[in-house]
């Protein structure tokens, strides 16, 4: 069942200047494989028994069926190597997996295993709305990190990106402004609430090329960070990263 609902993807990419084939071609790979894991995670959340304790995380955080289809929101099962047997068998290899941020090679011996195990996984995209990386948080309370994110890799660059964007950027647009939050669940409660212009820095600082990115969008940024000393520190830093962006950061 699992099988007939992960759709194949074209390789085929316009040629271009820029990036040699054999680039568009290893780029496309790891598209390929974070859709994969997107498309396997989401399934087993919705329609599978072992997502059972994240769907009922998710809705003690009071989210509806059309926010978590709307977002994508997924379970990385708690085996080692779930996700990697299901990649094998669409061709996608331990090392593909590896490159793409899905999967960490073993400390001792050979083989892989899974990145994410036992979280709720948010997928992350970009402009173009393919998925480049992901978050996934902790549903054990012991469990460390709380929150676990995707390395940096060539196609998933986390100061350049802002969760939620290629979701949000025509509300943005429309208000002419956009409101900046930490986390994945502060973003997405706004949204089902109805407050729409609201990207996320998904763990990371904000950058100056966010920055510019947001700077397509919109003339104004409010930043709501969390009210601590941390976030304090962290608004104060957002600001001087966008002092060379044209915004008007508040």
């Amino acid at each position: 069942m699992i099988e007939s609902l992960l759709s194949k993807q074209s390789n085929a990419l316009p040629e271009r200047s820029g990036p040699s084939r054999e680039e568009d071609a290893a780029a496309d790979e790891l598209y390929r494989a974070n859709d994969l894991a997107r498309k396997y995670f989401h399934h087993l959340l919705l329609n599978d028994d072992v997502g059972a304790s994240a769907r009922t995380y998710l809705q003690t955080r009071g989210l509806t069926g059309e926010t978590i289809e709307r977002f994508g929101l997924g379970y990385a099962p708690s085996e080692w190597d779930a996700l990697l047997k299901v990649a094998g068998r669409r061709g996608l290899s331990p090392q593909i997996l590896e490159r793409a941020g899905l999967a960490l090679p073993r400390s001792t011996g050979s083989g892989h295993y899974d990145r994410f195990r036992d979280r709720v996984a948010f997928p992350i995209a970009n402009l173009s709305d393919r998925t480049i990386a992901f978050g996934a948080r902790a549903l054990q309370p012991d469990q460390e990190p709380k929150y676990l994110n995707s390395p940096e890799t060539p196609i998933y660059h986390k100061g350049r990106v802002l969760y939620g964007l290629a979701d949000t950027r025509d509300a943005i647009r429309r208000q002419d402004a956009a409101l900046v939050v930490e986390g994945y669940m502060d973003l997405i409660s706004l949204a089902q609430a109805g407050i729409q212009h609201v990207v996320a820095t998904s763990g990371t600082a904000l950058t100056e090329d966010h920055g510019r990115l947001l700077a397509r969008f919109a003339r104004q940024v409010v930043l709501l960070f969390d009210g601590d000393a941390a976030g304090s520190t962290a608004a104060m830093r957002a600001c001087e990263a966008l002092l060379g962006t044209g915004l008007d950061a508040r």
